[in-house]
């Protein structure tokens, strides 16, 4: 994430699809790894800086300063007391990293926190560093109106692409032709050199964060165990370096430190499942470019799964622009389940914009019904006569939830279980005193409630 706003709604849906299916894959005996790390990159943080800084002096507003602040104190909601903080780039890209990280645990999204870091990292930048060198020597590097940019064009790296994009998965039936178009269309004539922003210097120059966004998740793969090793800024470069090659061509003799990296890194490798959404294809198009170069086949990316963005008045939601609305303000008019549970009603059609309207009081009447249903089970009990349909009853929909979390339709999950079950369910309850029965109904429900909204399944065991 870019953290010079709280997070949209459109990239916190990101976040809760894979956490479903993060917690799919565990409940299925998987070790998971749901990396999260924020890119302090980019100028535009100087907006909100500048125009912070020319407030607070009482000099004269341009017209960007006055639509910042607008952002700022209408959308954003940030107190006045806070504004000393958002007179320097760093402190705002703090300031909103940790509003980003409170809502994503809020809402209970499983990442690893514990292994969380920001692109001021100095390993990591010590990282982009190693891979600007093999980008030399690779000679994917070109100079284009005397600017640094990437070969793209080079017919030997562009078919090497295609042939990797020609292996790879893609969620959406029409997203590899996107992608194959956008990978066509790239060009030389975007450098990667800045000289205002912020990121990782070489030569003086700022690394542009749209090439180097491309491969956090190779270094998420390694960044956990960089701490036990004996790296630090004067070696780190080499090291990582060594790594890449290792991994590029694993019968290559290298250090220790690199070849014990080599070795962590395909506990993580490739990555399984991408989220994305679909307007990115262009990026997309570019981070298999970079798993070409840096990467040998078995180790890209396995699969893309395009999203839809969240719509309002037919206006892509971004908080970076003030439209829609952000995860901050669901939470605050919701409450954080309710939050989760509005964003997962969204997934009817995963790969569609999704146009928003409120719907958290539609989900609360289907907890209210859901949580008397749940009472009922607490309660009464089912007819033995009615033992066998309840065991085909929960068959049937145990493959239809696992068929719809493939595809990510969490919305009809969601009535399958507020709605659907409740009512094959009902009817066979009874008061009788016979010993209470309906234990695999609700072991049924913690099992997939604990994967669409944990706080819910812990409702399921209170008296």
């Amino acid at each position: 994430m870019h953290p010079v706003c709280p997070l949209s709604l459109s990239h916190a849906r990101i976040f809760v699809l894979a956490d479903v299916w993060a917690r799919w894959k565990r409940k299925q005996g998987f070790s998971v790894r749901f990396p999260i790390c924020m890119h302090y990159s980019g100028s535009t943080v100087f907006k909100i800086t500048n125009a912070v800084s020319n407030f607070l002096q009482k000099q004269k507003l341009n017209d960007v300063d006055k639509k910042t602040l607008d952002l700022i104190f209408n959308f954003y909601k940030i107190p006045k007391k806070h504004l000393h903080k958002f007179t320097e780039p760093i402190s705002v890209l703090d300031y909103f990293s940790d509003i980003i990280l409170k809502d994503l645990r809020s809402i209970q999204v499983s990442c690893d926190y514990n292994d969380y870091f920001n692109t001021t990292n100095q390993r990591y930048q010590e990282f982009v560093c190693s891979v600007f060198d093999i980008y030399r020597e690779k000679r994917f590097i070109t100079i284009h109106n005397n600017n640094k940019s990437l070969n793209y064009p080079d017919l030997l790296f562009r078919n090497l692409a295609v042939n990797r994009l020609n292996e790879t998965k893609f969620s959406l039936p029409t997203a590899k032709a996107m992608v194959a178009e956008s990978l066509d269309k790239l060009d030389d004539e975007w450098s990667f050199e800045r000289n205002d922003s912020i990121g990782t210097c070489i030569d003086e120059y700022i690394i542009d964060p749209m090439f180097d966004a491309e491969f956090l998740s190779i270094f998420n793969a390694i960044y956990p165990y960089l701490k036990d090793l004996a790296i630090n800024q004067s070696n780190a470069r080499d090291i990582f370096k060594e790594f890449l090659h290792k991994i590029k061509n694993p019968d290559k003799k290298v250090s220790s430190i690199a070849s014990e990296l080599y070795s962590n890194s395909q506990e993580i490798l490739p990555i399984d499942i991408f989220f994305v959404e679909r307007h990115l294809q262009n990026w997309v198009a570019k981070r298999i470019y970079t798993e070409t170069i840096l990467l040998p086949p078995h180790l890209s990316t396995h699969e893309y799964f395009f999203l839809g963005s969240i719509t309002k008045n037919s206006h892509v939601d971004s908080a970076s622009r003030g439209h829609g609305t952000t995860l901050s303000q669901l939470i605050e008019i919701a409450g954080p389940e309710n939050a989760r549970l509005t964003l997962l009603l969204s997934f009817g059609a995963p790969h569609k914009d999704y146009e928003w309207a409120s719907t958290t009081e539609h989900i609360k009447r289907k907890l209210t019904k859901f949580n008397k249903f749940v009472d009922n089970l607490k309660r009464c009990s089912i007819d033995k006569k009615h033992q066998y349909n309840v065991t085909n009853t929960l068959k049937g929909m145990r493959k239809e939830i696992e068929n719809l979390i493939e595809c990510g339709n969490t919305r009809k999950i969601l009535l399958l279980i507020f709605d659907e079950l409740p009512k094959v369910i009902q009817p066979m309850l009874t008061n009788s005193s016979q010993k209470n029965n309906t234990k695999k109904v609700l072991s049924f429900l913690g099992e997939y409630l604990n994967i669409l909204c944990p706080s819910l399944n812990s409702k399921l065991y209170e008296n």
